[in-house]
């Protein structure tokens, strides 16, 4: 399954590849990135439904999912570090995603760090408005505080579903919604 599931991403992340960035190399990269980020969590369904969500199974393969992530968050702060954040212009779709998810995934000082690179890279137009609204809202629930787009959820153990994490002003969420380009 491992294979299929590397298969399916890396066949993904090239599938928009008819699109010639200017940096082959980082886009490579980054695309690889990518794979090793998501591969794991498409196992994790398979492991929650076999093993169950409080399973030794399920917490081993977390363990791995953190493994990987602090190993893309190195090489990820490397290249924004070195070259920016890439947008979609330079490296691609795929690959401008992939700072994104890595990111995404990453401690809450390092999403704070380079959220204001994702703000230019957005307001250059380099990269997807949501992924901005993705990146806050993880920010503001992280730091105790309700989300502004409503994109955040949590995991309730009593009722055993996901609840959409409290978000502000929730009267005018679809304003800010639209001007974010969701």
């Amino acid at each position: 399954f491992l294979v299929y599931a590397s298969v399916y991403v890396f066949g993904q992340a090239t599938k928009q590849s008819e699109e010639i960035p200017q940096d082959t190399l980082l886009k490579k990269e980054l695309e690889t990135i990518r794979m090793k980020d998501q591969t794991l969590r498409l196992v994790l369904p398979m492991v929650e439904e076999k093993f169950g969500k409080n399973s030794e199974e399920r917490k081993y393969l977390w363990s791995l999912i953190n493994y990987q992530d602090s190993i893309n968050v190195l090489a990820i702060k490397e290249i924004i570090e070195k070259e920016g954040w890439l947008g979609t212009n330079r490296v691609g779709y795929f690959a401008n995603q992939s700072i994104w998810m890595v990111i995404q995934h990453a401690p809450l000082g390092i999403q704070e760090k380079y959220l204001p690179y994702l703000k230019k890279s957005v307001a250059k137009g380099e990269s997807e408005g949501w992924y901005l609204a993705f990146l806050e809202d993880r920010i503001l629930m992280r730091n105790g505080e309700k989300q502004k787009y409503g994109s955040q959820s949590k995991f309730n153990k009593q009722t055993g579903k996901n609840h959409i994490y409290p978000i502000m002003d929730y009267k005018n969420v679809n304003k800010r919604r639209a001007e974010i380009g969701l």
